[in-house]
């Protein structure tokens, strides 16, 4: 009797191996034939669950996404001191305790880069910059709503530049992972909390 496969389970083998080739060669080698050598399975294994190139690149950026909302709602779960509780929501997206953090940050950044080269990805590229812009809004409105903010704030504004500032230093803790452990991380956000307080 052949082995039932588990579909999830394989589904997440092959994005693994994606993800792998993706942080270590970059996107022009993730072709479904290197996924397919780099997960240990044929190629119409991994075909069967993603027939295109495209179908695989979508599937692993939803994935990325989970991970991030999953994340997150681990931290709306501990109850916190306002101003701590918004560093923690700011560092679940610019992540560096981990090789597999800094690997998603690298792969996510990867995927923005090449996706502004393909009208086909332009979509979720812009649903997720949506989604940290909406994001940037709920830690803004927390510390406004908590009196952290003082001064009248435009919330739109502020968002988009709290967004500027955490795509940035995902973009320097990828580039120079040297300078950015966990610790400066939490300083740079701190600083910045602070100063959108202050102002």
């Amino acid at each position: 009797m052949p082995k039932k496969i588990d579909h999830a389970q394989r589904k997440d083998h092959i994005i693994e191996a994606m993800f792998r080739i993706i942080h270590h060669s970059g996107f022009e080698k993730a072709t479904l034939r290197e996924i397919a050598k780099e997960a240990d399975l044929s190629l119409g294994s991994v075909q069967y669950f993603f027939p295109k190139q495209k179908d695989i690149y979508m599937f692993a950026m939803d994935v990325i996404y989970q991970r991030f909302e999953e994340r997150m709602q681990k931290v709306i779960e501990v109850n916190q001191e306002v101003f701590e509780h918004a560093v923690r929501m700011i560092k679940q997206i610019v992540q560096a305790n981990t090789e597999e953090e800094r690997m998603e940050n690298d792969i996510w950044m990867k995927f923005s880069i090449m996706a502004t080269m393909n009208p086909e990805y332009h979509a979720t590229k812009d649903r997720f910059r949506e989604v940290n812009l909406n994001f940037a809004k709920d830690v803004l409105m927390l510390l406004h709503k908590n009196e952290y903010i003082h001064a009248p704030i435009d919330i739109e504004k502020s968002a988009n530049t709290l967004t500027i500032f955490i795509h940035g230093l995902v973009f320097e803790s990828v580039i120079y992972p040297n300078l950015y452990n966990d610790t400066e991380i939490e300083k740079e956000i701190r600083e910045y909390l602070r100063m959108v307080c202050d102002n």
